[in-house]
């Protein structure tokens, strides 16, 4: 598999006229071992450290003023040894709203990895005495929320609350910091000596295993012994995800404090993950007179490498060609891609016959790409047509014959309802059969012409003049009202002929 280290590394602030600061990256490569260059890319692939001063090139990120003014504000060297900071929260301009700010990074390496080591410094100086301002929050937001990049925000940064994603919450009032996962607190720690609204700068270390499922955070302070907050603790629902990093923190108007941010340094390690392609759903359900339906496969938990799977539909209650085009073949993911989306025609039958449905299925023949659940799925065709008496044809056969003679020139059908013209004179919707005997084989009529009255109602069916087939004393005549080409009446409602279920052939037994 790919190795990959990604990092980003925040060190200054920029001017706050411009929401979103982006730059080419200085990216190196060191061979590992010798071999061919396009070979040694696939092995190994390094992105050093990218420095973002605000003012410059460097990381891209994203500001968002969630509530309240001030927005964030730069504090040059006020930071750890001379380096700049970020003043996220401060005194907010309209008290009864408070202020709320967050910065967000762009994803500095597509893919998911082993492991992410996070090191940042941060103070909380109480603006109003006996206050400690409410909170702030560092995250690893899932990419699958929150996108790759753009401005976001916690509905509780406190206590570190993002959908989908990892997060850190560092409640300034309580003196406590949470872990929480998928917008829930899976636990918290208290500081015990340890103030956060210390006014001093505070050093925060995390490591957070993506394979293992675990985070540990220790917190330095300045002045004082380090506190090892967490060791390894389990997250349960934690894995391998695409992520970006953000920052948030928050004042109210009665609990005030300075929010200062410096020394961002996020580093992504390990082996990047290929993740798990499967169908996007067990169940889809498309309408009848939809046309096509979509049916996503998805790649998750990792974009690592290219693979190719094979993709086949069956049929279940649908059939092929009647209710449906079957679609079978390879689909390929490339390198990052995650979703890849397959069509299904869908014919509409024009038949009051209940929900149908296909079977969908895909499979590894390689053995190479990684397969995960659901590999098969269903997708269930919605019936549209609404019911109306089907249209029937009588049992009762007229006989023509030709003048002054016994030969049978042509056979007359009688409809219950008016037909389509189209339908009801196409010749190959009706097949005349004469039963074998002694004398001759089963033979087919030969039909010449099927001609509608001007009623629609009636259909006569001609003989071949040169037809020499001798009847016996029956004949069968199979009257055809299979979708997609059967008799219809003019409503577009199939013949009726088995049980009167519509879309059925009917057949007549015709004494001579």
């Amino acid at each position: 598999m790919m190795d990959f280290i990604r990092r980003f590394q925040v060190t200054g602030l920029r001017a706050l006229d411009n929401l979103v600061s982006s730059g080419p990256a200085e990216i190196g490569r060191r061979r590992s071992y010798r071999l061919a260059a396009e070979v040694e890319f696939l092995e190994r692939r390094e992105l050093l450290a990218t420095t973002q001063d605000f003012t410059g090139a460097g990381t891209a990120f994203a500001l968002k003023q969630v509530a309240g003014p001030p927005p964030a504000a730069i504090v040059p060297h006020s930071g750890p040894n001379g380096s700049n900071a970020m003043l996220l929260a401060t005194t907010p301009s309209s008290p009864s709203l408070g202020n709320d700010n967050s910065i967000s990074f762009v994803t500095s390496d597509p893919g998911t990895f082993d492991q992410a080591t996070a090191d940042w410094d941060f103070k909380v100086k109480p603006s109003i005495a006996n206050t400690s301002g409410v909170g702030m929050s560092f995250a690893l937001l899932n990419t699958a929320n929150y996108g790759t990049s753009g401005p976001a925000s916690s509905l509780s940064p406190q206590t570190g609350i993002y959908n989908g994603s990892l997060g850190f919450g560092f409640d300034t009032v309580n003196n406590v910091v949470t872990v929480s996962m998928n917008a829930a607190i899976v636990t918290g720690a208290s500081l015990g000596q340890l103030i956060l609204a210390s006014d001093q700068y505070i050093h925060a270390h995390a490591v957070v295993s993506f394979t293992a499922g675990t985070v540990s955070l220790v917190l330095t302070p300045s002045v004082g012994t380090p506190v090892n907050v967490f060791n390894g603790t389990i997250i349960p629902g934690l894995g391998p995800y695409q992520s970006r990093v953000s920052y948030e923190a928050a004042n109210s108007s009665t609990s005030v404090a300075d929010f200062s941010l410096a020394n961002v340094n996020v580093v992504y390690t390990g082996v990047r993950q290929p993740g798990t392609i499967a169908f996007g759903s067990s169940n889809y359900v498309v309408d009848e007179n939809a046309g096509v339906a979509l049916i996503d496969i998805v790649r998750s938990e990792g974009t690592a490498g290219a693979f190719v799977i094979d993709f086949v539909s069956a049929d279940g209650t649908a059939r092929n060609g009647l209710n449906y085009q079957a679609v079978s073949g390879s689909v390929s993911f490339g390198e990052g891609e995650k979703v890849k989306t397959v069509a299904i025609p869908i014919i509409n039958d024009g038949v009051f016959d209940g929900n149908k449905t296909v079977n969908l299925y895909i499979s590894n023949p390689s053995l190479q790409a990684p397969l995960g659940r659901p590999i098969a799925s269903t997708l269930t065709i919605i019936n549209t047509n609404p019911f109306t008496p089907p249209p029937t044809v009588s049992p009762k056969v007229q006989l023509v014959y030709a003048p002054r003679t016994r030969r049978v020139r042509a056979f007359r059908l009688t409809f219950s309802t008016p037909m389509a013209a189209a339908s009801a004179e196409n010749v190959q919707n009706y097949t005349v059969l004469t039963p074998a005997n002694k004398y001759q084989p089963k033979r087919t009529i030969a039909i010449a012409q099927a001609v509608l009255d001007p009623g629609g109602t009636v259909v006569t069916l001609y003989r071949l003049a040169n037809d020499r087939v001798h009847l016996s004393k029956s004949v069968r005549i199979i009257v055809r009202g299979s979708p997609l080409t059967g008799l219809t009446d003019t409503a577009g409602t199939y013949l009726g002929g088995v049980n009167g279920q519509a879309g059925t052939d009917a057949e007549l037994v015709v004494s001579i």
